[in-house]
């Protein structure tokens, strides 16, 4: 939170954010999975986590909404 006379420039905004990557872990470990968001390379064998998916897409695949250039 800013203080009265604090500008925004004074802030470290890189250290604000929240690592999305690192958000995920915890939540795959909260659920009781192995913490592996984003280490996969082309294959998974955890079938029911629920960001296996998104571990497995393209970047492309997941800012499209899926879609690829082939679907379109």
């Amino acid at each position: 939170m800013l203080k009265p006379k604090q500008t925004t420039k004074s802030l470290d905004f890189k250290n604000s954010f929240l690592d999305m990557t690192e958000l995920i872990r915890s939540v795959q470990r909260a659920e009781g999975n192995p913490d592996c968001f984003d280490t996969a390379q082309g294959y998974c064998d955890q079938v029911n986590c629920t960001w296996r998916r998104y571990c497995l897409e393209k970047p492309q695949q997941l800012l499209n909404g899926g879609k690829t250039h082939e679907d379109e």
